[in-house]
């Protein structure tokens, strides 16, 4: 494994393991107050990268990694996504690779975090014409539809 990859799965450990108080430093609340960003008009969310302390710049491209890589910086960015109380969701048929592009491109994006609940993601239901992570996704550049259509049909 590439020592860069290596050190960034341990920014990635640390990120996990202070989640809560970076959690509690956004909501900027009490343990007894409770607060629902949902229902706050001026809430336009937050980039990802923000809430949770890394920038995109600090993963590289998918091609980068071999597949053994992918899959453990996959593993780890999800469990950092959950611990900030977001779950990204994936289709069965998306492999690691495509999953790390997804998650890494998600970085960017703004996400509306409620506070002490769990908030879903939805990573890849797009039709291809619609996808906007149609660059990263090798799935739909081999196949005329994406895997989730595919597998409707």
């Amino acid at each position: 494994m590439k020592r860069y990859i290596e050190h960034l799965l341990e920014d990635l450990e640390g990120i996990r393991r202070n989640a809560p108080g970076n959690l509690a430093s956004f909501f900027n609340v009490s343990d007894k107050q409770e607060l629902d960003l949902y229902h706050v008009e001026d809430f336009s969310g937050v980039r990802l990268a923000e809430l949770i302390g890394i920038e995109q710049v600090f993963f590289p491209n998918e091609d980068y990694l071999s597949d053994e890589e992918a899959s453990k910086v996959v593993d780890e960015l999800v469990t950092v996504y959950k611990s900030h109380g977001l779950n990204p969701l994936f289709e069965q048929c998306v492999s690691d690779r495509i999953k790390y592009g997804h998650l890494r491109h998600g970085l960017n994006q703004q996400v509306f975090p409620v506070y002490k609940q769990m908030v879903d993601i939805e990573m890849c239901d797009y039709l291809p014409e619609y996808c906007p992570l149609y660059e990263l996704c090798s799935q739909l550049h081999n196949h005329p539809v994406c895997c989730e259509i595919k597998r409707r049909a």
